[in-house]
């Protein structure tokens, strides 16, 4: 495209969906600040944040499922 040259969009469709999403979905609960004094602490710290990490990613799944339907 040179100086001078316009483009154009056309929107030629709509759509606005709502979605009623549960409150469970949208709350998560905080993650406290683990208090490590070993390798077994620091151990249970990254395997909470993991669990804690795969139930915000169920909670986006089942979101987008609703989205979905």
């Amino acid at each position: 495209m040179g100086c001078g040259t316009t483009t154009q969009q056309v929107v030629s469709k709509i759509q606005i969906q709502k979605v009623k999403i549960p409150k469970e979905l949208l709350t998560l609960s905080p993650l406290e600040k683990p208090q490590v004094k070993n390798e077994l602490d620091i151990i249970n710290a990254y395997s909470l944040l993991f669990y804690k990490y795969k139930q915000c990613e169920i909670q986006i799944n089942k979101i987008k499922e609703l989205n979905d339907e």
